[in-house]
């Protein structure tokens, strides 16, 4: 197997954080990797989880030879002045802030831990006693947090695993056995929360793009310590990520429960030897990374960059079979594949000549791809539509309750039209925030509780609209058909309404980049319906080949 494209990419990534942190000697934020904060200062405080970079700056201190002195130097100045800001910025209770001030973010804590106590490991014989003393302090104090906090606004699989990945990190690390004992705690959430389909709860549902981060730290937790119960809840996951990957090279989509089609590789590579869809999964997804066939570390932001990067670096490191070891097809490669994963609201079906998944979970999304082509054939994120006020409707909204009925030629399902919600932060609004982040936020019960009532509105927002749609899918052996039958449960003026093209109804900063150009539909445009003739008539049917 080819690495050298994702071995450029990692070397292009690490160099691009050099100018991404602030490296100035005399500058109060020295060691800082948020450059919207110590450059533009367009932010008024900098975003914690931008400091996991400092491990990929290790890494690539460590890939360097030694007979380059002075490249060697300049990295482990920005190193240690990274880990040192980290110190800064941390809060006394061990914590940090990612989204707002005093957010004291288990999630940002969970995630940055990892990282820097690596990097420390990596660099600390070279060291003061005082600095040493400093960050050993720093790190026990993040853990304790871990053991005292928790994320009370959603139950995010990868923050937990994240988490448990930490604190077993930490109790290796401070031969402590209360970290041990919560890690476990933590893990044990994770696995009574996997569905019997193999799928990680990401808020609403099943998320593959957000599976594979999980992924990620919970293969770490089982090469540390080999778990029955871990390996059995790992196989069915690698099973469950298999039906996501796309003919074209893409994975996941606007079908799954926060919207991203990121790949992680990390996971995967490390349960390559020992689960065969883990290689499968491997194999493919390395060859759509080194083409640019689907997101990768050129198409990321910063946001993401870190956890990206640390990724590509473990697959770079993993000890990978040969091309040789023996893999199964994997779904879209089979002649015929059929799935129902019922609990997650996704249906799959595949013939010769195409590979169809369906979000009933999201409204009846749909994504078509040609089998023989290897390419994208439709991308239907569901319906939207924008009333005389400019208020806009969709069906793309997230409900494993939604029910339809399946037989060997259709599927068949109904869903209401939803209020979408398109909002951007204003002056007056941030300032409002920015009162509470320093006031009344600093209290953590207020703070948790004003963190749910973002993740209602942002995410869980369900405010239906008298309008209805009947979504009947029929799989043909060349062809899928879908009738559209839509109905008005009262008259509302509507000015457009459409569908046919990919879109993200609910905020989510990790949805939505660059997949490639094999990932674009053929034309692009809309599928409009005639909403005169709906509005005069209450119904309207529509019928659309694929």
């Amino acid at each position: 197997m080819d690495l050298s494209p994702l071995r450029a990419q990692i070397e292009r990534s690490c160099r691009r954080l050099l100018s991404e942190q602030d490296r100035d000697p005399y500058s109060a934020s020295l060691g800082c990797f948020d450059r919207r904060y110590w450059a533009w200062k367009m932010v008024d405080f900098p975003d914690a989880t931008l400091q996991r970079n400092v491990a990929s700056l290790f890494w690539w201190w460590s890939q360097i030879s030694e007979a380059s002195a002075g490249v060697r130097e300049t990295l482990l100045k920005a190193i240690k002045a990274g880990v040192r800001f980290s110190l800064r910025i941390q809060h006394p209770d061990g914590s940090f802030d990612q989204a707002f001030p005093h957010e004291h973010s288990f999630g940002a804590t969970a995630f940055l831990l990892p990282p820097l106590m690596e990097t420390f490991i990596g660099i600390r014989n070279g060291c003061s006693t005082y600095f040493q003393q400093k960050v050993e302090e720093a790190l026990f104090r993040s853990a304790q947090f871990l053991c005292r906090a928790g994320e009370t606004h959603g139950f995010i699989s990868n923050h937990l695993a994240g988490a448990a990945w930490a604190l077993a990190m930490s109790a290796d690390f401070f031969q402590e056995p209360r970290f041990e004992k919560h890690s476990g705690r933590l893990l044990d959430r994770v696995l009574s929360g996997q569905s019997g389909e193999g799928w990680f709860q990401e808020y609403e549902g099943a998320d593959p793009g957000y599976q594979t981060l999980c992924l990620y730290y919970l293969s770490q937790m089982y090469q540390r310590r080999k778990d029955v119960a871990l390996q059995n809840a790992l196989e069915k996951a690698t099973s469950f990520v298999s039906w996501f990957l796309h003919p074209d090279g893409t994975f996941g989509g606007h079908y799954g429960s926060r919207r991203t089609a990121v790949y992680y590789p990390g996971g995967m590579a490390l349960l390559s030897r020992e689960f065969p869809f883990a290689w499968a999964i491997t194999r493919f997804m390395v060859t759509a990374i080194g083409e640019g066939k689907t997101t990768t570390l050129n198409d990321i932001d910063m946001g993401n960059l870190a956890p990206l990067l640390s990724n590509y670096q473990l697959l770079l490191h993993s000890n990978l079979p040969d091309d040789s070891y023996p893999a199964p097809l994997l779904p879209f490669e089979r002649n015929g594949s059929r799935q129902d994963f019922t609990q997650a609201g996704l249906y799959i079906r595949g013939t010769p000549r195409y590979y169809a998944i369906l979000g009933v979970c999201n409204g009846g999304s749909l994504k078509v791809f040609d089998c023989r082509k290897q390419s994208l054939l439709w991308d239907d994120g569901g319906f939207v539509a924008q009333l005389s006020n400019g208020k806009l409707l969709t069906t793309q909204i997230t409900d494993r309750s939604r029910t339809c009925q399946v037989s060997e030629e259709e599927i068949s399902m109904q869903t209401s039209f939803y209020y979408m919600d398109r909002i951007q932060l204003h002056p007056l609004s941030g300032i409002f925030f920015r009162i509470l982040n320093l006031s009344a936020m600093r209290l953590s019960f207020f703070r948790e509780w004003v963190k749910r009532g973002l993740v209602r509105f942002l995410i869980r927002r369900r405010q239906a609209a008298p309008l209805r749609i009947f979504r009947t899918i029929r799989w043909g052996s060349d062809e899928v058909r879908v009738t559209n039958s839509l109905q008005m449960e009262r008259r509302i003026r509507l000015q457009w309404l459409q569908c046919g093209v990919p879109f993200c109804s609910i905020h989510m900063a990790s949805s939505r980049y660059f997949e490639g150009f094999s990932s674009t539909t053929p034309g692009g445009q809309p599928v409009q319906v005639e909403v005169e003739k709906l509005m005069v008539e209450g119904s309207l049917q529509q019928e659309m080949v694929i």
